[in-house]
């Protein structure tokens, strides 16, 4: 069986030599091959002395799914190698892990599975969100675009969809445009779920054109924490889809 794994941090040097060895082991088993996006892994391999990689898995709630190399790992990790990076014991580790979990009984395996999708071009806006929900029971996953957002949603469920009004440049849409679309042509991820948009600009007009783009709940920044209890603890009722 093949395991899929994702690169967080590393040199160019590391990169290089983490891939040729992941390339020698796709043919043995357990097998291993290189993910293009963490949330397609199984399992990360994220650079501990590098302050985003670790955040990064952090804020995903991808912890006890990542081997850490460097000076140290964040509690609950699932494995943790010192520099030099060894790419054949990290290889071992890895067949420990996966040897550990097949033995283990179904209901006792961990499996993240996100219940919230967070879009937001701004990293620190999104991790700062992310850890409110994880504090929440919440776990969420990211995407900076409303392209990258139709993507996931047409990969998998979720319960609320947290979206920027003001996403940048690069968004093909805005927040409300996407909350519109969303409400207008549902992507599987989307159906049931509630839609909240989130912005610094939260007066009463603010919160009207929301409403009339399909949001279910608008949230002002800087959050407030006790309206966000309130709204993951008893969510509203997800609006219908938009009738053509």
């Amino acid at each position: 069986m093949l395991h899929r794994l994702h690169l967080l941090g590393f040199s160019v040097f590391e990169r290089s030599t983490l891939a040729s060895c992941v390339r020698l082991a796709a043919t043995r088993e357990p097998g291993y091959v290189l993910a293009p996006d963490p949330d397609g892994a199984d399992f990360l391999i994220a650079d501990a002395d590098d302050v985003d990689a670790v955040l990064s898995t952090t804020a995903a709630g991808r912890v006890a799914d990542a081997v850490f190399v460097g000076r140290h790992a964040p509690e609950g990790a699932a494995a943790w190698m010192p520099r030099p990076l060894d790419a054949l014991l990290l290889l071992r580790e890895l067949d420990a892990i996966v040897a550990m979990r097949g033995a283990a009984a179904p209901a006792e395996r961990r499996r993240f599975v996100p219940h919230a999708l967070i879009v937001d071009d701004s990293e620190v806006a999104t991790r700062y969100l992310a850890g409110r929900l994880e504090r929440l029971g919440l776990p969420s996953i990211a995407a900076r675009t409303s392209g990258q957002a139709l993507e996931r949603l047409a990969r998998q469920r979720f319960e609320f969809v947290f979206v920027d009004v003001e996403l940048g440049d690069t968004s093909e849409l805005d927040g409300l445009a996407l909350c519109r679309r969303l409400r207008r042509e549902p992507s599987p991820g989307a159906r049931g779920a509630v839609l909240v948009l989130v912005s610094a600009h939260h007066g009463e007009v603010d919160r009207v054109r929301g409403a009339l783009a399909g949001a279910d709940a608008y949230l002002g920044k800087p959050l407030d924490d006790d309206e966000l209890t309130r709204l993951v603890s008893r969510p509203p009722r997800a609006a219908a889809p938009a009738s053509h």
